[in-house]
């Protein structure tokens, strides 16, 4: 499972003196989200910086991504906590959801309070309760006219999106998109972006899986582990499913990748 560690963009605090808080965290996100130059840059990252920044902006409390794969089905790429993941195969399992729902009608679906749509999602809305979740929203996510997706956001506490909260998730989800799917720069036609969004899931289970081994080497959770792997990665200046793979493929081992100290 592919969850994050605090946001990896500008460092949180820098900017314009005259800058609200509010206006530098619009500006740092928009930043990080649009930066395509960084050899350190995969999908992955990018979309990690896109649910980090979505639930730091709105009121929400968990966000993940899912994209569609080559056979036309959702299936998770990111998310902020394990949980949410969980709803998102859910979803893909029963086909059943916000997220399901907005990557079909192609339009976002809000629902701020899941007791009250348990008629419209009988088997989601009982499973996201139970996770903790009581507020459930989706926007979906284009590139070029083609839906090649949907942003997840869930609170544990029944919350509204404002029409200010949704034009923005909208905005970060746009810029988001284009660049998960542009980051080697090359002109795209609709094969190019189902291709892309196929090797980004391919890249997510390649991280599950170097997380897997290195959270068995260490006797630690997986997101412990993905943690772990995203600092090091970071520190070489190295995409993380390329660190990934090379644990998968002993090209290096875990305990290069963990922390000193660790088993």
């Amino acid at each position: 499972m592919t969850r994050l560690a605090p946001i990896d963009g500008p460092e949180q605090g820098s900017g314009d003196i005259g800058m609200t808080t509010r206006e530098q965290q619009l500006t740092e996100a928009f930043v990080a989200l649009s930066d395509t130059f960084d050899d350190a840059v995969d999908p992955l990252v990018l979309l990690g910086r896109l649910v980090r920044h979505s639930v730091a902006l709105t009121a929400v409390d968990a966000a993940g991504v899912m994209l569609v794969n080559a056979r036309g089905s959702l299936r998770p790429a990111v998310s902020t906590e394990y949980a949410t993941e969980l709803t998102e195969i859910w979803q893909a399992q029963i086909q059943q959801g916000p997220c399901a729902e907005a990557f079909t009608t192609g339009l976002p679906v809000h629902a701020a309070d899941l007791e009250s749509h348990k008629d419209r999602w009988p088997h989601f809305a009982l499973r996201a309760q139970a996770a903790g979740y009581q507020s459930a929203h989706a926007l979906p996510v284009f590139l070029r006219g083609q839906t090649i997706g949907a942003l997840n956001l869930l609170a544990h506490h029944p919350v509204a999106l404002t029409a200010a909260e949704t034009r923005l998730l909208r905005a970060l989800t746009d810029v988001a998109a284009t660049a998960v799917i542009s980051w080697d720069h090359h002109p795209l036609g609709p094969q190019d972006i189902t291709r892309r969004t196929q090797s980004a899931l391919s890249g997510k289970a390649l991280f599950d899986t170097a997380s897997g081994m290195l959270a068995a080497t260490a006797d630690i959770t997986p997101a412990q582990a993905g943690s772990h792997l995203h600092a090091y990665a970071l520190h070489h200046h190295r995409r993380p499913t390329d660190i990934a793979d090379d644990l998968v493929h002993r090209r290096i081992t875990p305990q290069s990748v963990l922390p000193p100290g660790s088993p």
